[in-house]
C-alpha cells in the first residue's frame, strides 16, 4: 500500500491519531495541501477539475477545500495573488499560469460562490465554529476575483 496523503494514513491506521491542519485560508488545511502537493502533475485541467467539483448539488467539505485552493491558484494566475501565497503555488502559477483564462476565472467565481452557499459542508464547518475570517478571506478572494474579469 502508497502511503502519502494524512486521509490514507487514517485509512491504514485507524487508530492513529493524527492532527489535522484546518485554518480559514485557503492552503490551511490537508485536503488542499494534498492537492497542492500533486498539481504539478495535472497542469491546468487539475485547475478546473477542482472548481468543477464544487458545482455539485451539495458541496462536501473536502471538495469545497480543493476548489478554494484552486480558486486561489486560478486568481494568483490572473495577477491577483493573496498576500500569504505559498511558495509552491506561487511556483506553479510561475510555470503553468498562462494555461488559466478568463473562463476558468468564471468558473472559480461560481465554485467560491456554491463553497460559501446553504448546499456546502465546508459553509456549514465554519459557520458552526463562528469564525467569520473564513468568510471574509472568501470575500477578499472573490473580490480579487471578479477584479481579474473586469
Amino acid at each position: 500500500m502508497s502511503i502519502g496523503r494524512v486521509a490514507d494514513l487514517e485509512d491504514a491506521f485507524p487508530t492513529l491519531n493524527i492532527t489535522r491542519a484546518w485554518g480559514y485560508l485557503p492552503f490551511e488545511n490537508d485536503d488542499a495541501m494534498d492537492w497542492l502537493d500533486t498539481l504539478d502533475s495535472g497542469g491546468a485541467e487539475a485547475v478546473r477539475e477542482a472548481l468543477s467539483n464544487a458545482g455539485a448539488e451539495y458541496v462536501a467539505a473536502p471538495d469545497g477545500s480543493i476548489a478554494i485552493a484552486a480558486a486561489e491558484i486560478t486568481s494568483a494566475a490572473q495577477g491577483n495573488p493573496a498576500v500569504d501565497l505559498r511558495d509552491n503555488a506561487a511556483s506553479w502559477v510561475a510555470a503553468h499560469g498562462a494555461e488559466i483564462g478568463p473562463e476558468d476565472v468564471e468558473l472559480a467565481v461560481q465554485a467560491v460562490t456554491m463553497v460559501t452557499g446553504e448546499d456546502s459542508e465546508l459553509a456549514e464547518l465554519w459557520d458552526d465554529a463562528e469564525e467569520p475570517e473564513w468568510r471574509e478571506s472568501l470575500s477578499d478572494l472573490s473580490e480579487r476575483l471578479r477584479e481579474a474579469l473586469r
